[in-house]
């Protein structure tokens, strides 16, 4: 009886659960993982010590994806480029200069893109999740 309580409460709870709650988290390569988010430029500090670019680090400049909700991924402890991420709202865009071309008018209006997610694995990666050589797939209304 005791059961059966419990898994009527739990699908009570499930039931009233916004769906926004209950999503599945993004694979790395191969799968190729569709986000919407704002499009930003962002300026984070980069050589010699990745501290301040007040104080004579490199600026480093890109593009990244303001994520409205948080998204996660699944992946392999200690890996370099798929170490699983929980609660990521911000994704580092890797882009080639006709994709910066493109993208460019987009910036401070949602969008969707897809393309393949690393997980960051160095100084210069600024986000905990970086979307490589994402295309896009919806742009905003204006």
């Amino acid at each position: 009886m005791k059961t059966q309580n419990f898994f009527f409460a739990a699908a009570i709870l499930l039931a009233f659960t916004p769906q926004k709650v209950i999503s599945a988290c993004l694979s790395y390569p191969p799968a190729i993982s569709v986000i919407t988010g704002t499009l930003v430029r962002l300026t984070f500090p980069g050589r010699p010590n990745f501290e301040s670019v007040g104080a004579g680090d490199e600026p480093e400049t890109g593009f990244y994806l303001q994520l409205k909700s948080p998204i996660c991924t699944i992946g392999e402890l200690g890996s370099s480029v798929s170490e699983p991420r929980q609660n990521v709202t911000l994704v580092q865009l890797i882009l080639q200069q006709r994709q910066y071309e493109q993208l460019s008018p987009e910036l401070g209006q949602s969008v969707t893109l897809e393309g393949k997610l690393l997980s960051a694995f160095t100084g210069h990666h600024h986000a905990p999740l970086l979307l490589d050589n994402p295309s896009l797939v919806q742009k905003a209304v204006r």
